[in-house]
């Protein structure tokens, strides 16, 4: 699977600021031995601010907020974002996310997966494209149903930061990347 997107706003087109996203990525999943399969995902994005004096005016939901069962899994969605010199979760401007998966089928529709995410964030670009790293390591088990599979999984982060957590519990329904 291979996706690409941008999103663009500009004042000369009747936005209030000027500001535009930038999102590629691509998953490959296959087969390997008797049930079991490997799952690679590596995505990029970046955010630059094109006809805008600075990036004061930025909406802060255009930022970055990586983190949850879709990327980093040693973290609640949105918490494996850069933080301020306060402790706040502040966004980045750039991220760079990587998932590998080794799923081995048990019965059926049970499988059971472990995992490696690694993550890398800049708040400005001028760090480009990345000047922070986070690594979290899993397992967990799947149920396969018409809809995706229903998850359990175990993120362990490899360097938290201070604040962050040790490790995150996921349940969801769907693919991960």
């Amino acid at each position: 699977r291979w996706f690409g997107q941008i999103e663009a706003a500009s004042k000369t087109l009747g936005g209030e600021v000027d500001f535009q996203v930038y999102e590629v990525g691509v998953s490959y999943h296959t087969s390997w031995g008797n049930s079991r399969w490997i799952h690679a995902g590596l995505s990029h994005g970046a955010i630059t601010t094109f006809g805008a004096d600075n990036d004061r005016d930025l909406p802060v939901n255009k930022r970055f907020f990586p983190g949850g069962e879709t990327s980093m899994r040693g973290y609640q969605r949105g918490e494996a974002s850069p933080r301020g010199a306060d402790g706040r979760f502040i966004g980045a401007k750039s991220q760079v996310v990587f998932n590998l998966e080794l799923e081995q089928g048990l019965t059926g529709n049970w499988s059971g997966v472990l995992f490696f995410d690694a993550l890398g964030t800049a708040v400005e670009l001028s760090d480009y494209p990345l000047n922070e790293e986070l690594y979290a390591v899993g397992i967990g088990v799947r149920y396969q149903t018409l809809v995706g599979p229903v998850r359990l999984e175990y993120g362990r982060n490899l360097n938290p930061r201070v604040g962050d957590p040790g490790g995150t519990l996921h349940f969801s329904i769907g693919f991960p990347f």
